[in-house]
């Protein structure tokens, strides 16, 4: 109800954005002190969502990371772990290419100029982009990581003639400077982040109080984040007159659709071809049969678009109609509904980059492959945070250095979008988890088969260990013994 409330306060604010910046275009002269109080409430909602995203992201990945033991054992963690990180690079590097293959956000003629403008150095600067991606992976300060990534320059130098090595320089020499510049190192926070998690889940009970603590820090932003979206109508209702009031080009709004059937497309081929495909390679059944027995929990999840609400339903029509084992139901899909939601993993792919096709971004090889992990790891940690999709993309853009202003466009489509792309989690998930059953059924059974005999000693094992306490006769009279004296030797 909260959520449904929130999406609707949201749509009122973009219709009242859109009428107030039309009202303001052909009633009131602008003058540049209208427009910088404007841009007051939105630039706010945009600065308080920044504060937030990237501690969200971090005490997410190690709430995730360290509470994994506390909930299964080693080898549903390591099953549970592959589908999740499986599943999700399928889908962003899907995103990935049909968002630089479309291009939702670039027409015909800014295409043809791009490519005429640069077409050199691409070759030279990719191993530069690699050495700087290599050097963020390990940070010189984790907290420095916040604020601060690595880079390389590569700039021109005049030389004088006749100095410089290559004749077609024509008195220029390149040269290479490194420097650290503003915007956090979300490579570096990424990995530091699972493996700090990784050793305080090696530490064991020691650790445990630090757990709590870092577990406790993530539900708290959470809870501040989900005060901040109380604000989001109205931030979101300024943004939208700001960028009416701005507007000299309405081909940014045509492109919206292009994006929208971008993002159709991909949730398509997500539910009927990609997943499908490899349900059928691995358990070599009919994938489409499913969809007749999970229907009731697909159209509740189109319907709420929520996967949290639609996790009753789900784990009824696992147990009941596909006849998954009722503890690995119960075990893994609460995990994967809260984490693994590879429909908002696309569609952030295709937003962020969206969003720099629209500001004639050319995204470099680090770029992409931070926007990747962003877009990953934003899913994994929203799972408490409603009306997710214009929050998270800003989330995604500010982690890797792309302008955040032009993600109030998502909030047009993102009631619409969220819908679907919501349904598609809920199918993955579900396909997941029959997939799991049919492999890994009889291991998992026999391992926890194991862990309960290892508890449980024979009493045969209990009588050969307890004969060391029976008295030796030799040395010390038993309680048979008749007179309890020593007999002397």
């Amino acid at each position: 109800m909260t959520e449904s409330l929130l999406q609707a306060f949201c749509m009122l604010g973009v219709a009242l954005g859109i009428g107030a910046g039309f009202l303001l275009r052909a009633l009131v002269p602008l003058t540049q002190l209208l427009k910088e109080w404007i841009e007051v409430p939105g630039k706010m909602l945009l600065q308080m969502l920044q504060m937030f995203g990237l501690p969200l992201i971090v005490t997410s990945v190690l709430a995730g990371v360290t509470g994994l033991n506390t909930r299964m054992s080693r080898k549903t963690a390591i099953i549970t772990g592959s589908f999740i990180c499986g599943s999700t690079l399928m889908v962003i590097i899907l995103g990935m290419f049909l968002a630089l293959t479309i291009k939702p956000g670039v027409t015909k003629n800014e295409e043809d100029l791009r490519n005429t403008d640069s077409k050199e150095e691409s070759t030279f600067i990719l191993h530069v982009i690699m050495q700087d991606l290599i050097r963020n992976m390990v940070p010189e300060n984790f907290f420095q990581a916040f604020f601060e990534q690595y880079e390389t320059e590569i700039i021109q130098v005049e030389t004088k003639p006749g100095l410089s090595l290559d004749p077609k320089l024509n008195g220029t020499e390149t040269k290479l400077v490194g420097r650290y510049v503003d915007g956090p190192n979300m490579l570096g926070l990424v990995i530091w982040s699972f493996a700090i998690g990784i050793m305080l889940n090696r530490v064991g009970h020691e650790a445990r109080i630090t757990v709590e603590a870092i577990q406790c820090l993530n539900d708290a932003i959470k809870i501040i984040v989900n005060w901040i979206l109380w604000y989001l109508p109205i931030g979101v209702m300024f943004l939208i007159t700001e960028h009416v009031l701005g507007i000299k080009d309405w081909r940014a709004v045509l492109k919206l659709t292009k994006l929208v059937g971008v993002v159709f497309a991909g949730e398509a081929i997500q539910a009927f071809v990609l997943f499908p495909v490899i349900y059928f390679i691995l358990t070599r059944r009919n994938p489409f049969l499913i969809f007749k027995h999970i229907s009731r929990a697909l159209t509740t999840a189109f319907i709420i678009a929520s996967s949290a609400a639609t996790l009753p339903v789900t784990l009824q029509c696992c147990e009941e109609n596909v006849k998954v084992d009722k503890k690995l139901c119960r075990l893994m899909l609460p995990i994967v509904t809260s984490i693994n939601r590879t429909g908002m993993a696309f569609y952030e792919v295709v937003a962020v980059v969206f969003i720099a096709q629209l500001n004639d971004i050319t995204l470099e090889v680090g770029q992409i492959i931070a926007i990747g992990l962003c877009s990953a790891f934003v899913t994994f940690g929203t799972a408490g945070v409603p009306a997710k999709g214009a929050v998270t993309t800003i989330m995604v853009l500010t982690s890797v250095g792309l302008p955040a202003k032009d993600a109030v466009h998502l909030v047009v489509f993102e009631w619409l979008l969220d819908h679907f792309t919501t349904m598609v989690n809920i199918l993955t998930n579900m396909m997941g988890v029959i997939v799991i059953h049919f492999l890994w059924e009889a291991d998992m059974l026999a391992l926890e088969e194991r862990q309960r005999t290892d508890k449980v000693r024979s009493n045969n094992d209990l009588e050969l260990d307890l004969t060391c306490l029976e008295p030796d006769d030799d040395l010390i009279p038993s309680a048979s013994s008749p007179s309890g004296s020593i007999s002397p030797k």
